[in-house]
């Protein structure tokens, strides 16, 4: 052995500290792919968009086969045309926004606006600058500022799922 390999071998704390990184290296790799399958299987299960001259219920007031599929339709739309086209790289973007409620609510919201205000037809040319101006530019500020749903997922340590607290309980008289 060398010298280093000597002092690795005999630092007990070090050791520990190395068996703990790897097991949370390992962690992470397993929620990586937990997270893959997630969407895998929301992708595979989006069923076809329903017409639209049907109105969508906004998606917290959906059941939950219904929010799955609305969601796993929400995932293709964000992920192939939102992200590429409007977001890109460089945005305090969280990777898996999907986990996210508030950014859910407030994507399928945009979503809806979208397919309302890109449809020239029905509301007019000036539709899809009224979609950038009123929806896109606004919710691009609130998901991607300082303290909206993204904001702990841009430091260091990355994603970070925001909880609500439980409402605080008032003591028995």
């Amino acid at each position: 052995m060398t010298s280093t390999d000597d002092r690795i071998a005999t630092d007990d704390g070090l050791s520990k500290r190395v068996a703990h990184l790897q097991n949370a290296m390992h962690k992470l790799g397993a929620d990586v792919i937990r997270l893959q399958t997630q969407l895998t299987e929301l992708a595979a299960a989006t069923p076809p968009r329903p017409d639209p001259d049907d109105s969508t219920p906004f998606i917290f007031n959906m059941s939950r086969d219904a929010y799955r599929g609305e969601l796993a339709s929400l995932v293709s739309w964000v992920n192939d045309f939102l992200v590429p086209v409007y977001v890109g790289e460089t945005a305090g973007w969280c990777p898996v926004w999907w986990e996210h409620h508030e950014a859910v609510g407030r994507l399928h919201a945009l979503r809806l606006a979208y397919d309302e205000l890109t449809d020239t037809a029905a509301v007019g040319a000036s539709g899809p600058g009224r979609w950038h101006s009123d929806h896109l530019d606004p919710f691009l500020d609130r998901v991607c500022s300082g303290s909206g749903p993204f904001a702990a997922c841009l430091t260091p340590a990355g994603h970070v799922e925001r909880r609500r607290l439980a409402p605080a309980r008032t003591p028995a008289r």
